[in-house]
């Protein structure tokens, strides 16, 4: 099982080498995070122009970029190379190997939810927007992130014929779960906010809040990893229904 998952990555390390648009997808939740240093210039102007305090909307600002924009852009990368596995029979190839069936989409879902962490606390540490108790308490946050990025890939490659229909869906799946997560931080402040848990990025990036105000994040982190786990997992057998 180690050498197929062995495999498997050298594989995508291949892939991503040749594919220059892999690689852009990989370092832009990178020049997303550099682009948050002109935050506090922005904040001095705010303050100096029209009198206006921006840092208690840091975390406003922080989230559309290194706490969504690594899920959605490595959900994107999973989601293309799942239609690469489409196309190339790459399923159906390895029901004759000695390799268990779950052991692929395991390792496809595992590196995803890894590699989205990872990135989450390396783009928010790399603002300088954010203490180092709030950096250390994202690796939870980009953990549940990694679910969400695990959602927009199965998405995106359960349903589309072909890679264009794919990158269709993705912009749908961009503005569904990038832009609703923000809406209750300015105009709900009740526990009728819960109601946008429905929409998968929505824990992260509550979590954050929380974590980034001082608060009880946890509950959103549980509660993000129940729901986002059961709707990957019936997201999984879909995908492998469409695949088969």
């Amino acid at each position: 099982m180690m050498r197929a998952i062995a495999a498997f990555g050298r594989h995508d390390l291949r892939t991503i080498r040749r594919d220059s648009l892999m690689i852009v997808v990989l370092v832009g939740p990178f020049l997303y995070a550099a682009a948050m240093w002109l935050v506090p210039a922005l904040t001095d102007f705010a303050a100096t122009r029209w009198d206006f305090d921006l840092v208690p909307y840091y975390s406003l600002i922080i989230t559309p970029f290194p706490i969504l924009g690594p899920p959605l852009l490595l959900g994107a990368l999973l989601g293309f190379q799942l239609l690469d596995d489409k196309d190339q029979n790459t399923l159906t190839a390895l029901r004759v190997t000695p390799v268990p069936p779950a052991v692929y989409p395991a390792y496809r879902a595992v590196s995803t939810i890894v590699l989205t962490t990872v990135t989450v606390v390396a783009a928010l540490a790399l603002t300088g927007l954010a203490s180092a108790e709030v950096v250390a308490k994202s690796a939870a946050v980009g953990l549940v992130g990694g679910l969400v990025a695990v959602i927009c890939g199965l998405l995106m490659a359960a349903f589309p014929r072909n890679k264009v229909e794919g990158i269709a869906i993705m912009r749908v799946i961009g503005l569904v779960m990038a832009v609703p997560p923000l809406l209750p931080f300015f105009f709900l402040d009740s526990p009728w906010q819960l109601a946008f848990g429905i929409i998968p990025p929505y824990w992260p990036a509550r979590a954050f809040w929380s974590a980034m105000d001082g608060g009880a994040f946890w509950p959103y982190i549980l509660g993000g990893l129940a729901y986002n786990s059961a709707l990957a997992l019936v997201l999984l057998r879909v995908l492998g229904r469409r695949f088969g």
